[in-house]
C-alpha cells in the first residue's frame, strides 16, 4: 500500500529533508497516523541513500571553496585578453592603413615608371664615371644643350599617320635603339 494521494509528493520531499516551515510540520503530524505514509518515507530514505554520494574530503572542501572566485576571475582574464587582441589588431590595422596612404602614391609612382634592367648598384652617372675626361663630358653636355631629347608629341595630331617616309638606304643597318653614347 502506497503513501496517500494527496501526500505522495511531500513524503519524497520530507525523505529528501526538503520540506520547511508549516508545511513539514503539517505533514509530520500527518505521519504520525498513518503508517503508509511513513512506509513510504522510509522507502524514498532507503533509495536516496543508495544514491547519496560519500562525505567530501578536505581536499574536495578546499577545492570546492574557491571555485567560484577562480571561475571568475579566469573568466575576467580571458576577456581581458580577447579585449586586448582585439586592440591590438585594430591597432595594427591602423598603422598599415596609415603605411600605405603615405606610401601608396610614391608605390603607384614606381610601378607607372619604365623598371630599369641594371642593379641600382651598378648605375653609375657621367660625372662619376673615371673614365669619362672632361673634355668628352663638355661636348657632350653641349650636344645635348643644342639638340634636346625631350619631345612630347604635342605636334602631332591623333589621326595624323606617324609612319616613316624617309629612305632606309639612310640608316646604318645595325644601329640599336637603345644604344647609347
Amino acid at each position: 500500500m502506497g503513501a496517500c494521494v494527496e501526500y505522495e509528493e511531500q513524503a519524497s520531499l520530507h525523505a529528501a529533508e526538503a520540506l520547511e516551515g508549516e508545511e513539514a510540520t503539517r505533514f509530520q503530524a500527518h505521519l504520525e497516523s498513518c503508517a503508509a505514509c511513513r512506509a513510504e518515507v522510509a522507502s524514498a530514505r532507503e533509495v536516496l541513500g543508495l544514491v547519496a554520494l560519500p562525505p567530501q574530503t578536505p581536499v574536495e572542501v578546499r577545492a570546492q571553496e574557491g571555485l567560484g572566485s577562480r571561475t571568475l576571475a579566469a573568466w575576467r582574464r580571458e576577456q581581458s585578453r580577447r579585449g586586448m587582441s582585439r586592440r591590438a589588431l585594430g591597432s595594427l590595422a591602423a598603422v598599415a592603413a596609415v603605411v600605405a596612404l603615405m606610401l601608396g602614391p610614391s608605390a603607384l609612382e614606381r610601378l607607372k615608371a619604365p623598371h630599369s634592367t641594371a642593379a641600382p648598384d651598378t648605375v653609375r652617372t657621367a660625372s662619376t664615371r673615371d673614365d669619362v675626361d672632361a673634355e668628352t663630358l663638355a661636348a657632350f653636355e653641349a650636344w645635348a644643350g643644342l639638340d634636346p631629347l625631350e619631345d612630347d608629341g604635342s605636334g602631332y595630331g591623333v589621326d595624323e599617320d606617324l609612319t616613316w617616309e624617309g629612305d632606309d638606304a639612310d640608316l646604318d643597318g645595325d644601329y640599336d635603339l637603345g644604344e647609347t653614347l
